[in-house]
């Protein structure tokens, strides 16, 4: 089942394409990868499918909705959370000040809010930190942060842009152990840019390759890496 389709999209910056007829489709309780070199346009691509840019062409889909067009607040309400290349955590809030900020909107107890909190902080391997400032952890800690924080609005859709830049080695598999734990116990789809290989052939079973806003390959990822475009392009020989 198609979950959420990117169908044609353009997209430009002063005339500088940046995305050119971009296609994909993330199937339901998947995961998903974007690879390209930089300056592929992938995390425009994901910019267009949360609602920062409109694309100048083409159109967007989840859930048998189109979500074109649609502001970042209005598709994160559908289902569609996110991540960022830079984690975005508020550095003078504790770790579960910062898990509970997604809740403000929603009115939720306090009580049953901190309790899911802590649950997530618990799978991250930070529940022991939930009383530090955001300002006190490493840079990876704050990308499990902001990862599990997207999780309080329980999305069905993750989007999930570099997880691993910047990322010790022990706090990686912690990331993929996550993410495959989400996606196994609660069928959470994902749909994952990164340029650590080795990470993107564990967790992802379809593959979808930009170069220069387009489409060069897409399909299984073991088919994908071994495409000559791709080589070519991205991967070197």
């Amino acid at each position: 089942m198609v979950f959420l389709e990117v169908d044609q999209v353009y997209k430009n910056f002063g005339g500088i394409p940046a995305l050119q007829g971009v296609s994909l489709s993330v199937e339901k309780g998947k995961i998903h990868g974007v690879i390209g070199p930089n300056g592929a346009g992938k995390t425009t691509l994901f910019n267009v499918i949360n609602g920062v840019y409109g694309p100048d062409a083409g159109k967007v889909i989840f859930e048998d909705r189109e979500i074109t067009g649609l502001k970042p607040n209005q598709i994160a309400a559908m289902g569609i959370g996110r991540t960022f290349q830079v984690a975005r955590v508020f550095n003078e809030m504790t770790l579960l000040e910062n898990m509970m900020v997604p809740l403000i909107p929603k009115r939720i107890l306090k009580k049953k809010g901190e309790k899911k909190a802590l649950e997530l902080l618990e799978m991250a391997g930070l529940s022991h930190l939930k009383d530090q400032l955001g300002v006190e952890i490493s840079g990876g800690q704050k990308k499990l942060l902001e990862f599990m924080r997207t999780m309080m609005a329980d999305p069905e859709v993750i989007l999930l842009d570099e997880p691993f830049a910047g990322v010790n080695p022990g706090l990686i598999e912690r990331l993929i152990d996550v993410t495959f734990e989400l996606n196994r116990t609660r069928e959470k789809t994902f749909l994952l840019i990164s340029h650590d290989i080795p990470s993107v052939m564990k967790l992802c079973k379809n593959l979808t390759v930009l170069s220069a806003g387009a489409t060069i390959a897409a399909g299984e990822a073991d088919q994908v890496r071994h495409d000559p475009a791709v080589i070519d392009a991205y991967l070197g020989h």
